[in-house]
């Protein structure tokens, strides 16, 4: 290309060369004719214009063309060369060429002019093959300014080339799937062309794998590859891209990597190839995710008990986000140490973004975890030993209300009856007791409170409030009585306790004591006079039939009735007797005044004796044994209307005058949710009238 291109230079100049010898000189007369009547100028260029140079891209090229003053007078001709197209121009002399340079041209002188052209190279597709760019030599008279022009042209040659502008180097595939990394090239010459791309495997050394060529596409150790998109760099203009696809399948395994070579060039340029390395591997991504149930059914737990350790389960689910088939292991990596944490399942096979279900997860709450506390279970994932994923789950322990009897005590003493209660809080909460007191019938009776309690001041205190009993804590208390007195009939008089929950009211308790009390017309006074022999006869007797039948126990009634009857009699007749010698009646006496003075029997006092007088002391004494064996019918048949459960029907009959002094009671196991409490049946009973008309 450059020998051509001298050619072309030497060619030029000898065109130029030959058309300065071709110019017509005027004669001198009409010159000298001429400048006598006035002076112009007559500059001439030794070449015409319309010359065309074809120059390769990159070169520099010397231009020479000569210039002739023709007229008859010497010029100072400025001389300046211009490219439309901006080229570089270059010429021996201090000046820019653009700007020009004044030159003396005698008449009749050719001068030369020499300068270089330098051609750029092809950048961005331009100068474009085949295009013509002007270049302009300019010279101008300073005598009248007359201008005078020689203008060629310079075809630029064709250039090919490609260049790769982008590409990736590595990439990564999902086992079994394909990825297309692009590759864009361009057309770096000067006019259209169609672009090659082919594609090699190569060995990690760097050198093609023996027997393969570069090519559309190949296939090698299970792994394919192919360029796609090849249309785009098809009859690509001067400075043009297209984007082609480089296609990768991967095997369906969990591990592997392609290394290839990309060709490329121009068809019109074949041995210009540019290259370019690239590789793809399997990347085999891990993942899974966990999920629990949106109703989280488990967040608030009742711990267990010492009879029942209930489970609340919990459904999870497991999806294998991951690329690749997995065995998933599921552990429990921490819980709180008041829990019991078990997975159904452990080890699970997942496809490829499969997913698996209900999943089980038992979560117990320990006995004796107070309540509101609170914790986190955390489940991790684990595949090929490597933890992936970890989810976590809050649970809250929630309250148990509940209460037990602890211990319950009572004591009847000297007509007072005192009861000791003691109750456990149960649950694992905070709580507290409401308690209050009550009898059925009229009596002092109170509650004694523990100190901390809550009560009104009041004489007796019937309630009270006990607050903020710790889980398991015990409280005791006391409630009193004392027996019924002033009360007509006898009867039971009932003593209840009655215990509430605070934040359970319908945890409740009721405890109860049954006393039993006397009517005032039955209570025995204690000073009374001691039995007499035939009282004691009588009761051993009556305590050995109370074992027979009812029917002999009436008879036995009537018999021992009849004997004191009979007594009766005897003992009225002897007192008659001792009447009618001893005893004075006055009339204006009353009888308590008359017993007063026969029991004290005075000697000296004069006894008359008449017939109102025993008639009179016949009465008294029929009123008094009247009333006394009235009174002793009146035990018999209190004894009979008694418990003979306890007592026999002689003890009844025949009571001691020493009282019981203390009665210990002792109450068993309760049901806390029953109610508690002792209860003794009395028949209601008519009082027995026995009638004693002598």
């Amino acid at each position: 290309m450059h020998g051509a291109t001298s050619r072309l230079v030497a060619l030029s100049i000898i065109i130029l060369f030959s058309s300065s010898l071709l110019i017509t000189i005027e004669p001198l007369e009409s010159e000298v004719t001429s400048n006598s009547i006035e002076q112009t100028s007559h500059l001439s260029f030794g070449s015409t214009s319309g010359s065309n140079f074809v120059i390769e891209p990159g070169v520099g090229t010397n231009i020479l063309v000569n210039i002739t003053n023709n007229a008859t007078i010497s010029d100072s001709a400025n001389i300046s060369i211009t490219s439309s197209s901006g080229w570089n121009i270059v010429w021996p002399r201090i000046s820019d060429p653009t700007i020009g340079e004044n030159i003396t041209i005698a008449s009749n002188e050719l001068v030369w002019i020499q300068f270089r052209v330098d051609v750029p190279i092809v950048e961005n597709g331009a100068p474009l093959a085949g295009s013509k760019h002007p270049i302009s030599v300019k010279a101008k008279s300073q005598i009248d300014g007359y201008e005078s022009y020689w203008n060629f042209t310079i075809e630029v040659t064709a250039v090919s080339g490609i260049s790769i502008d982008s590409h990736q180097n590595f990439a990564t595939v999902e086992p079994g799937q394909k990825v297309l990394l692009p590759v864009s090239l361009r057309n770096v010459g000067n006019h259209n062309a169609n672009l090659v791309i082919k594609v090699q495997p190569m060995l990690q050394s760097g050198l093609p794998v023996d027997g393969t060529i570069p090519d559309q596409s190949f296939t090698f150790d299970g792994w394919t590859v192919g360029t796609f998109d090849l249309y785009k760099i098809e009859n690509l203009p001067a400075n043009g891209s297209g984007v082609i696809l480089i296609e990768y399948a991967a095997p369906y395994t969990d591990s592997g990597e392609m290394d290839i070579r990309i060709s490329a060039f121009n068809e019109f340029e074949p041995l210009e190839i540019l290259t370019v390395n690239q590789s793809a591997s399997i990347n085999r991504i891990r993942g899974v995710s966990i999920n629990f149930d949106g109703d989280k059914k488990c967040e608030s737990l009742k711990p267990s008990t010492t009879s029942n350790s209930p489970s609340c389960h919990e459904n999870l689910s497991i999806t294998n986000t991951g690329n690749y088939n997995d065995i998933v292991e599921l552990q429990v990596l921490s819980n709180p140490i008041w829990s019991d944490v078990k997975l159904g399942s452990s080890q699970i096979s997942l496809a490829k973004g499969e997913n698996v279900n209900n999943i089980d997860l038992a979560i117990e709450i320990l006995n004796g975890t107070m309540a509101r506390t609170s914790g986190e279970i955390s489940i991790g994932a684990f595949i090929a030993g490597e933890l992936i994923a970890i989810e976590k789950y809050s649970i809250d322990v929630d309250s148990i209300i509940s209460w037990e009897l602890d211990s319950q005590e009572a004591i009847l003493e000297n007509n007072n009856c005192t009861i000791t209660l003691s109750f456990q809080n149960t649950g694992n909460d905070l709580d507290g007791m409401m308690i209050s007191l009550d009898m059925n019938v009229t009596s002092n009776f109170g509650l004694i409170p523990p100190s901390n309690s809550i009560y009104d001041s009041t004489e007796n205190i019937r309630f009270f409030e006990l607050r903020d009993i710790e889980p398991n804590q015990k409280i005791s208390f006391m409630a009193f009585a004392t027996t019924p007195t002033g009360l007509e009939m006898n009867g039971t008089a009932r003593l209840e306790v009655m215990a509430h929950s605070i934040l359970d009211p319908s945890i409740n308790f009721s405890i109860y004591e049954d006393i039993e009390y006397l009517g005032e017309d039955y209570i025995i006074d204690e000073n009374e006079n001691e039995p007499t022999v035939f009282s004691q006869l009588l009761e051993s007797g009556i305590s050995f039939l109370s074992e027979w039948n009812g029917l002999i126990l009436t008879l036995v009634v009537v018999a021992i009735g009849s004997i004191m009857l009979n007594r009766a009699l005897i003992k009225r007749q002897e007192d008659m007797k001792k009447l009618k010698e001893k005893i004075v009646i006055k009339p204006v006496e009353k009888v308590e005044d008359w017993t007063k003075k026969f029991e004290t029997k005075k000697e000296n006092e004069n006894i008359v004796n008449n017939t109102k007088n025993v008639s009179a002391a016949t009465n008294v004494l029929d009123y008094h044994t009247k009333e006394e064996n009235l009174k002793e019918a009146d035990l018999l048949a209190l004894g009979l209307i008694g418990d003979s459960t306890k007592k026999t029907l002689g003890e009844t009959l025949m009571p001691s005058n020493q009282l019981e002094k203390k009665t210990k009671v002792s109450s068993a196991d309760i049901n806390p949710t029953k109610t508690i409490g002792k209860t003794t049946e009395t028949e209601n009973l008519t009082d027995t009238d026995f009638d004693l008309d002598l």
